[in-house]
């Protein structure tokens, strides 16, 4: 089988990306982004990379067929730059990727609370990306499997101010929460990956599936 992935030199993309290479399971992953990761050892797998900037993914072609589509793409809009570039990043690149791998299972990183009528700009922007992920495949009936995490934490290649505050305070508070508060426990990034990975291995009866923070703090310790 083959794979792509794009937003592979993110949090979780880097995770994914050995997670994959670990696996053994693909002959082919494609890596598309504006950057190229390291790539200590790729086994068995042949990995191609494209750099390019993400408004140009639709004069892309892939370089082989694709059966498993994976999404770590994210940013935030103090990086994006305005609210516009955000969703050029987190919803129109995200989109245009899939609709170019024409994979028959996707599966991508949304956000917890992710909702398209939230008053809560990133929440709604997370939310209509869902959407309109859900609506391409329908109508091309492919697979999706959308992932919602909490704050992420693991060591980001570029610091995420707020993100870096949450990692150093949230963990200290994992104790106290539980009960309903427990989904919004931060998870690692590696455990998201892991998520991934395990998710193109089943057997999906339904054509859209959402995998909460809840399923995903799951897989810790496992």
């Amino acid at each position: 089988m083959n794979a792509a992935i794009i937003g592979s030199t993110g949090l979780v993309g880097q995770a994914l990306l050995k997670a994959l290479l670990a696996s053994g399971q693909y002959q082919r992953i494609w890596l598309l982004g504006r950057r190229s990761p390291e790539i200590s050892d790729s086994g068995d797998t042949t990995v191609t990379v494209s750099q390019c900037e993400l408004n140009d993914i639709g004069e892309l072609s892939p370089p082989f067929h694709i059966d498993h589509c994976y999404s770590s793409l994210g940013t935030t809009i103090k990086q994006a730059g305005s609210q516009a570039q955000f969703i050029a990043v987190d919803k129109t690149a995200v989109l245009a990727f899939v609709q170019l791998c024409k994979a028959k299972v996707n599966l991508v990183i949304t956000a917890l609370g992710a909702n398209p009528d939230s008053r809560v700009f990133y929440n709604r922007v997370k939310g209509e990306t869902e959407q309109a992920l859900a609506s391409y495949c329908r109508q091309h009936q492919c697979k999706l499997v959308l992932f919602q995490p909490s704050l992420l934490l693991g060591a980001r290649p570029h610091s995420r101010k707020l993100e870096d505050l949450g990692q150093t305070i949230m963990p200290h508070l994992r104790a106290v929460m539980v009960g309903k508060l427990r989904q919004y426990q931060p998870i690692e990034a590696d455990i998201v990956a892991k998520s991934m990975l395990l998710h193109s291995q089943l057997l999906l009866n339904k054509p859209i599936s959402t995998v909460s923070n809840l399923d995903m703090l799951a897989l810790r310790g496992s």
